[in-house]
C-alpha cells in the first residue's frame, strides 16, 4: 500500500492555537468582565480547580517549557469533576507539548483520545484522522489504520480518486474484499467524473479480487473496463480465456474478439494466433486467418513450421479463390432479395483489405433485411468503418450491433470495440513546456 503522508508537520503548535479556540481565562475581574459583556456564543464552562491551576500551565505553554507543561497537565488531569471545556484544553496543551517535546507516540494517543471525545470541530475531523491513519499504518496496525482512514475520506467534502483507492486496498489488505471492491469502484467513478480516466491500478487490484471472491462475471464486467482504458494484449487473453469457457468457443463470438483484439494492440500466444486463424478459415474470411498468421510467425510467437506453414498456405490459396470470386458473388448478392448473402461477400472483401466495398457490402445487406446475425453484421460494418478512420458512423454500427446481441458477449465487444473509438479519437494529451535554460 502507497505510505501514508503523517501531518505532523502540518500540526503545529501555532496551527493548534488557532483551532482549538478559547483557552481558560485566569483572573476573578477577567471573568467578571466577560460576565458583564454582551454575550454573543457561549462560554467554555471551567471548573473552579481547573482555573485555579491553569494559569500557570499557560504560561509555559506560551514559553514553550515542555517538560512543565506535562506535569502540570499531570495535575489537571487528576482533579475531580472536570467538565468537557476543561477537558479539551488540557489534551490540547497535552498534545502541544508532546509534539514540542517530540514524544509521536503519546502525541498520537492523545489526538485520538481529542477525537474520540467529540473535541474536534467538522474541520479538524479529516486532518487528525489522516493523521492518525499515517501513525498506525507505520506500527502496521492495519484495522486502526482502515479506521481512521475511512474516517478520514468519510470527513472530506471531495476525496480525491487517490484517497478512494488507497481506502480500498485497505480493505483488501483487512480481508474485507467487498467493500475493497465498492471503494475501488467509486475511485474509477471518482476519477472519470472529474473528466480523467481512471487509474490501471483500480481494475488491476479489482481483478485479483473477484479471482478471490471467485466472481467470474464481475472479473469479465471489470476486464471489459480496463481493456477499453489500458489495452494490452495480456488484458485481451484473459477476456479471451472467459469468452471462450462462457460461449463454449462459439465461433461466431471468437472471430468477433480475435479481430477486435488483433486490430487494436495484437495477440499474446500462440493458442491466439491459431485460434483466429481457424475460425476465420471456417468461418469464410481467409485474409483474416493469412493476417494472423503471418503477424504471429513475424512476431516470433507462432513456429514457421509444419502445419503452421499449411495453415498459412491454405489460407494464402483461399485469398486467391476470393480474389477471383468476389466480383461475380456481388453481382449475385445485389440480385438476391435477401440480405444475408450480401452480408457474406462483404466479409470476403473485409477478408481481402477492401474496406470500402465491405462497408457496401453490409449496408445492402441490412438494407434488404433477412440477415441472420444482425450483431454479427453491424460488428463487421464498424470494424470496416474503423479502418476507413470513419469513427463517428464505427460508433453507431457498434451501438446497432449491442442493441442486436442476444448475449452479453456481442454486447461486450462493441463495447470495447466503442473504447477503442474513444482512444482514437481522444486529442493526444499536451506536452509540458520545455524549462527555461538558467542564465
Amino acid at each position: 500500500m502507497t505510505a501514508l503522508k503523517p501531518l505532523l508537520s502540518t500540526l503545529s503548535v501555532i496551527s493548534l492555537m488557532a483551532v482549538l479556540g478559547t483557552l481558560p481565562v485566569t483572573s476573578e475581574a477577567a471573568r467578571k468582565k466577560e460576565a458583564a459583556a454582551e454575550p454573543t456564543e457561549p462560554q467554555p464552562d471551567y471548573s473552579k480547580g481547573f482555573r485555579k491551576r491553569a494559569g500557570d500551565v499557560q504560561k509555559d505553554v506560551t514559553e514553550k517549557k515542555w517538560p512543565e507543561v506535562l506535569a502540570g497537565v499531570a495535575e489537571l488531569e487528576a482533579l475531580p469533576d472536570l467538565t468537557r471545556d476543561d477537558r479539551r484544553v488540557i489534551l490540547s496543551w497535552k498534545f502541544q507539548a508532546q509534539q514540542g517535546s517530540g514524544d509521536k507516540e503519546g502525541f498520537n494517543q492523545t489526538l485520538e483520545a481529542f477525537l474520540s471525545e467529540g473535541f474536534a470541530t467538522p474541520d479538524q475531523v479529516g486532518p487528525m484522522n489522516q493523521q492518525l491513519a499515517a501513525w498506525y499504518n507505520s506500527k502496521k496496525d492495519m484495522e486502526k489504520t482502515l479506521f481512521h482512514y475511512q474516517a478520514y475520506v468519510e470527513a472530506t467534502a471531495e476525496p480525491s480518486a487517490s484517497d478512494l483507492i488507497t481506502l480500498g486496498r485497505l480493505n483488501l489488505q483487512t480481508g474485507n474484499n467487498a467493500k475493497g471492491v465498492e471503494w475501488l469502484k467509486r475511485a474509477a467513478s471518482a476519477a472519470e467524473a472529474a473528466g480523467g480516466v481512471a487509474d490501471e491500478l483500480i481494475f488491476q487490484l479489482l481483478d485479483r479480487t473477484y479471482v478471490d471472491l471467485g466472481d467470474t462475471d464481475g472479473r469479465l464486467a471489470n476486464l471489459e473496463e480496463l481493456v477499453k482504458r489500458y489495452p494490452k494484449p495480456e488484458y485481451y487473453s484473459r477476456v479471451m480465456a472467459l469468452y471462450a469457457q462462457a460461449v463454449k468457443d462459439d465461433r461466431v463470438t471468437m472471430l468477433n474478439l480475435y479481430r477486435l483484439a488483433m486490430r487494436d494492440v495484437g495477440l499474446a500466444t500462440v493458442g491466439e494466433y491459431l485460434g483466429y486463424a481457424d475460425n476465420a478459415l471456417v468461418l469464410g474470411s481467409p485474409g483474416e486467418a493469412e493476417r494472423a498468421m503471418r503477424k504471429g510467425m513475424d512476431a516470433g510467437v507462432v513456429p514457421s513450421v509444419g502445419t503452421n506453414q499449411e495453415t498459412l498456405q491454405e489460407s494464402k490459396a483461399a485469398v486467391n479463390r476470393d480474389r477471383k470470386d468476389l466480383p461475380k458473388d456481388a453481382q449475385v448478392a445485389a440480385k438476391n432479395p435477401a440480405g444475408e448473402f450480401a452480408v457474406k461477400v462483404a466479409l470476403g472483401y473485409y477478408s481481402l483489405g477492401d474496406w470500402e466495398q465491405a462497408v457496401s457490402g453490409v449496408k445492402l445487406g441490412l438494407a434488404k433485411g433477412g440477415v441472420k446475425r444482425m450483431d454479427d453484421a453491424n460488428l463487421l460494418l464498424g470494424a470496416s468503418l474503423v479502418e476507413l478512420g470513419r469513427l463517428e458512423e464505427a460508433n453507431a454500427a457498434f451501438d446497432a450491433a449491442a442493441a442486436a446481441a442476444s448475449d452479453r458477449y456481442m454486447k461486450g465487444i462493441a463495447g470495447m470495440w466503442k473504447g477503442l473509438v474513444a482512444r482514437n479519437q481522444s486529442p493526444a494529451p499536451a506536452q509540458p513546456d520545455s524549462p527555461e535554460p538558467e542564465a
